[in-house]
């Protein structure tokens, strides 16, 4: 049998689910020999945690507080192929990427893998050159809403696709920081970079056709200045600017459009959400408010897409459901034994062991990414004192200062 060990960067939110997954894939998967052998994190009390919960399913692990330490260990191993799950800070996965393909090792990035275009093309250039490879956790690839539609588009012409992915993420990452610190790209790297199935969806190389980004970031509410990427401050306009909120349509051989925010729902996806709920009795948006210090805050959430054609499709990643927009009837999608990061990683370690190649294609992957990039890096002449004023109304209209307010909202 084929054998995976598995070495694991950073135990934050996501990477816990990840870490939890491993674990039960090295007590009970049968098709692979997946050992978790370590895992690192800079929190002691997380890697404590973790610790913990392996020894109780009766599973020893090495803990590691610095990533130089993991790969000296991963680099140790011979009599099985390794595994690097980088579930770390955003802005040091290039780097990792890096040390993965120097030495062999297969490697499993959280989305976006690289922040800047120039990271990707040396990623690029190292995976050709060393004849290794690396994917990402394009983890909608796994969603059954898109897997079923997929199924079901499979003999039909599609003339478009139209995907919403908006959120208050950006609202909760301003009022809490630090604890959202790994949170970074804006409305485009950290929300249109989930939207890599579309590329299981085209035959042509996409590019993009035009840009609109309707609100910049502030770097903290009501601030004077605006927010990086990378998380830190900007005072004037360039290409790592995050955007708070945009769209792009992109020209493939069928017509695309993206939409995507980090600061609650454009007017756009809402008028969407209420025409499908009008032909569905669906109504694919998540609202409530959220405590968060002393303020309340409107939480929204879409995940969704519209596609037509020979059929006329509306699948709600966020609720799972799939639905003809001709007739308004649901389309049952497949149940499925494991959920989405469960199969993700799976598909990796079968990866890495050499039984399949569920990832993007190298060219795939490329093309996608240059994509979100071109659309990234998209400037025009903004006035900042007027980007910086547009963001902070739309943050102070989604923040309620008191627990009264919110109280009375609800």
């Amino acid at each position: 049998m084929k054998k995976v060990k598995v070495f694991q960067i950073g135990l934050g939110s996501f990477g816990r689910h990840g870490f939890e997954k491993f674990i039960e894939m090295d007590l009970n998967y049968s098709k692979v020999s997946v050992e978790l052998v370590g895992v690192c994190d800079d929190d002691f009390d997380r890697l404590e945690l973790a610790e913990k919960f392996a020894n109780r399913q009766n599973i020893e692990i090495e803990t590691y507080t610095s990533v130089d330490e993991i790969y000296n260990a991963a680099e140790s191993i011979s009599d099985a192929k390794v595994l690097i799950y980088d579930a770390g800070p955003t802005e040091l996965h290039a780097e990792h990427i890096y040390r993965s393909l120097k030495n062999n090792f297969f490697h499993l990035a959280e989305k976006p893998p690289s922040m800047t275009r120039e990271d990707h093309i040396r990623e690029k250039k190292m995976m050709l050159d060393n004849n290794v490879r690396f994917t990402v956790d394009f983890i909608e690839r796994e969603n059954p809403v898109v897997k079923k539609c997929l199924e079901v588009l499979e003999d039909c012409n599609i003339e478009n696709i139209e995907v919403f992915r908006e959120s208050s993420m950006g609202i909760e990452k301003l009022l809490r920081p630090v604890n959202r610190a790994g949170v970074k790209g804006g409305a485009v790297l950290d929300k249109m970079c989930h939207e890599a199935y579309i590329m299981d969806f085209i035959d042509s190389k996409p590019e993009v056709n035009y840009v609109e980004k309707q609100a910049q970031m502030p770097y903290r509410p009501g601030s004077e200045s605006l927010m990086g990427i990378r998380g830190g401050k900007k005072s004037e306009i360039d290409d790592e600017i995050a955007a708070g909120i945009c769209s792009a349509k992109i020209d493939a051989d069928i017509d695309i459009y993206l939409h995507a925010s980090w600061l609650g729902l454009s007017q756009e996806c809402r008028n969407s959400a209420e025409k499908i709920e009008s032909i569905t009795g669906h109504y694919p948006v998540k609202t409530d408010f959220r405590v968060i210090g002393a303020s309340g805050v409107s939480d929204e959430e879409a995940r969704f897409f519209l596609i037509r054609g020979d059929r006329d499709l509306i699948g709600d990643m966020l609720h799972k459901k799939l639905f003809d927009l001709e007739t308004g009837e649901e389309i049952e999608t497949n149940s499925l034994l494991h959920d989405q990061l469960y199969r993700v990683l799976e598909s990796s370690v079968r990866c890495a062991a050499g039984l399949e190649n569920n990832a993007l294609s190298e060219e795939d992957l490329d093309r996608f990414m240059n994509v979100i990039f071109d659309i990234s890096e998209h400037t025009e002449d903004y006035d900042v004192y007027e980007e910086v004023e547009t963001a902070n109304k739309r943050v102070k209209r989604m923040i309620l200062d008191t627990l009264d307010e919110v109280e009375t909202t609800v």
